[in-house]
């Protein structure tokens, strides 16, 4: 074998030697490997002289690997010259399968079919020169076509022919299932072999200098020549493996007496545009109720001491058609018995019955009257109906405590203080007022009102005004919005626009009690495509006054007393009966510093003009009772309601006159 290999190192000289000189420049030189799909192609039956059964091996495939090096020079802008030595393997399995019939003799003599598996599993190996003619299609790729001269290294084979079915019956000798077993070398080897190259390959310069690549490539090598020449037998491969090269440059020093023309002029490479992370920013304002901006607030937090004289109106509504006591008023009734003082004004309207019951069981001699009423209209009609909501209303004051020989129960169809609308969509909130329980006393003091305390807070100012900008120049992901004091968020909202934004925050409605003295942080955080994140914050100083610490401290505070008149008839401004008797107790806890404020308010019945205006008509009548000028008298008519007009005591409650007393603590 050695006389093959130096006729392939001397063509290989040859070659190099040979090309011209010129074509140097930008040559290249590498290594080569990779793995391969190895197809025989074959018709023959048995090889030499050697035993074989098998009608007819007809091809198989098999897997191996190649490597090598190469060296390379250009032949103009696209085309180069590979040259190129590589070892390669062509190993490969064929396998043919004979139905046939064999005997059992083991109880009565007896054909059986059987299966015979033909195999040779071959080892052949080769090295080989491959001059290839490449051609740049574009880009980094790369189109190859040309053959390969090879030498055979390895030429050796192993047969055998195995008894596969019947799988559990059957030997040749002894326990041996398999006939033919044949190691040996291909009779008739092809010394030499040449086959046809074509292929592709791409290259990805690597490294600073960009004279380093990789080249991953495909090729597929079609025969020449067989395997044997005894046989018809050949090999086919496909190849998939990856190149590292490198790019020379001519070292040759030129002729003086050549003038080189000055090298092109390389245009400048373009300006890199760096891409900055968004640009935002956000601006907290304080804004007062009238509009007015106040651009560096600080928000004062005050806590008021309140007292509020609730009037009780002493009427239990229904629902139509229904004799079984709203939900609402059942929960109102254990609220008012864990707590009366700390009620607020509606959780009192909706426990008037346990506040009632309290008040019979300290004095045993009162009696009360509870009267059934039906608005008389659709299903809710009837003295049945009416009456089985008055004992309705006895069983809760029974539950509570009172003895029902002291309750009595009486029913009508409709009450004598009728609520009519005036418009006829109101005529559902009309009637739903109709439907009642009243409950009375000739003891003013089961229904005389109820005293609450409470905290008021107020803040000034009361709204937040945030001003937020956006702007991406590497396009916006996400960006959002959160205004939190310590770990509790307040406000929290997707800006997904690059542009300016205005959010308005009104603190009463994020629960005052619950303010601290910590400051208020708005932060904006974006994101753009590119992950870049900015993030701007503004922050308002909050001061908080409660009540202990003003008078600790002696900051001055003020005690607010309020006292409802709710015992207006529907559109009546006559005041009368314990609406007098509790303006002759306002005027007692007047003091000459005292600040009086009347506030006149009505439900949603009617239209708005006409509320108002019966609203300050209310105010100036108690203003009058009380002599306080009309300076001190607000008419706010349905704009600003008390209790929710939802709900029918609601609207019971909204028709009235507050009356507002404001006195300096020292």
């Amino acid at each position: 074998m050695l006389s093959p290999l130096r006729s392939l190192t001397c063509i290989t000289l040859f070659l190099a030697i040979t090309l011209p000189t010129h074509l140097l420049a930008q040559n290249e030189v590498g290594v080569v490997g990779g793995g391969a799909l190895n197809f025989h192609d074959a018709n023959f039956g048995k090889l030499g002289s050697y035993p074989s059964c098998c009608p007819a091996f007809t091809g198989g495939s098999g897997t191996g690997f190649y490597l090598g090096g190469w060296y390379g020079v250009s032949l103009g802008d696209r085309f180069r010259f590979l040259g190129r030595l590589t070892y390669s393997t062509e190993s490969g399995t064929m396998t043919d399968e004979e139905r046939s019939f064999v005997a059992d003799l083991r109880d009565t003599a007896k054909v059986v079919n059987a299966l015979f598996t033909h195999q040779i599993d071959a080892s052949l190996a080769s090295i080989g020169i491959e001059p290839l003619i490449s051609f740049r299609a574009f880009g980094g790729l790369d189109l190859l076509l040309g053959a390969r001269l090879a030498v055979t290294l390895a030429t050796s084979f192993h047969q055998t022919e195995t008894l596969t079915e019947p799988s559990d019956y059957g030997a040749y000798l002894g326990d041996d299932r398999v006939w033919v077993d044949t190691q040996a070398n291909i009779p008739d080897a092809a010394a030499f072999r040449a086959t046809i190259v074509g292929g592709i390959r791409y290259v990805l310069p690597i490294g600073r200098g960009r004279s380093t690549f990789l080249a991953p490539e495909l090729t597929y090598q079609f025969p020449l020549t067989g395997a044997s020449s005894g046989v018809t037998w050949s090999v086919a491969q496909f190849r998939f493996g990856i190149a590292l090269g490198w790019e020379l440059r001519s070292s040759q020093t030129a002729d003086s007496s050549v003038v080189k023309p000055p090298p092109p002029l390389i245009a400048p490479p373009p300006p890199v545009v760096v891409i900055g992370p968004p640009i935002v920013s956000v601006h907290a304002s304080g804004m007062l109720a009238d509009g007015t901006i106040i651009p560096n607030p600080t928000i004062r937090i005050e806590e008021t001491q309140v007292t509020t004289l609730h009037p009780l109106i002493g009427h239990i509504y229904f629902d139509e058609g229904s004799s079984t006591l709203p939900q609402r008023y059942v929960d109102g009734a254990k609220r008012a018995l864990a707590d009366t003082i700390a009620l607020t004004p509606l959780e009192a309207a909706q426990g008037e019955i346990a506040i009632m019951a309290q008040r019979l069981n300290t004095d045993t001699k009162s009696r009360i009257k509870v009267t059934g009423n039906t608005s008389g209209q659709g299903a809710d009609v009837g003295l049945d109906l009416a009456r089985a909501r008055a004992e309705r209303i006895r069983d809760e004051f029974v539950a509570l405590g009172i003895d029902s020989k002291r309750i009595d129960v009486s029913a009508r169809n409709v009450p004598l203080k009728f609520t009519r609308a005036t418009e006829a969509d109101m005529l559902p909130l009309a009637a739903a007022e109709n439907r009642r329980v009243e409950i009375t006393s000739s003891d003013a003091a089961v229904l005389s009102p109820v005293s609450l305390g409470s905290i008021d807070v107020s803040l000034d100012p009361s709204d937040l005004r945030i001003e937020s900008s956006v702007a991406a120049p590497g396009g916006l992901r996400q960006s959002k919005l959160v205004v939190r004091q310590g770990a509790r968020t307040l406000h929290e909202a997707d800006q997904l626009e690059t542009s300016s934004r205005t959010t308005t925050i009104k603190l009463l409605n994020k629960d005052p009690r619950s303010f601290t003295a910590d400051p208020l942080v708005a932060e904006l955080t974006a994101t753009d495509s590119l992950g870049k994140t900015s993030v701007a914050l503004d922050t308002v100083e909050l001061v908080q006054l409660t009540v202990t610490k003003k008078r600790i401290e002696q900051l001055g505070d003020t005690q607010i007393e309020r006292f409802g008149l709710v015992l207006f008839e529907f559109n009546d401004v006559a005041v009368t009966g314990d609406n007098a008797r509790l303006i002759e107790y306002v005027r007692s806890r007047m003091k000459p510093e005292t600040l009086v404020r009347i506030i006149g308010a009505t439900d949603v019945m009617g239209t708005a003009e006409y509320n108002r205006e019966l609203s300050v008509r209310r105010a100036r009548e108690v203003a009058k009772m009380l002599n306080v000028s009309e300076a001190q008298i607000e008419g706010v008519g349905e704009d600003r309601p008390l209790f929710p007009n939802e709900l029918p005591e609601g609207r019971a409650y909204n028709r009235t006159v507050v009356i507002e007393l404001v006195t300096p603590v020292r």
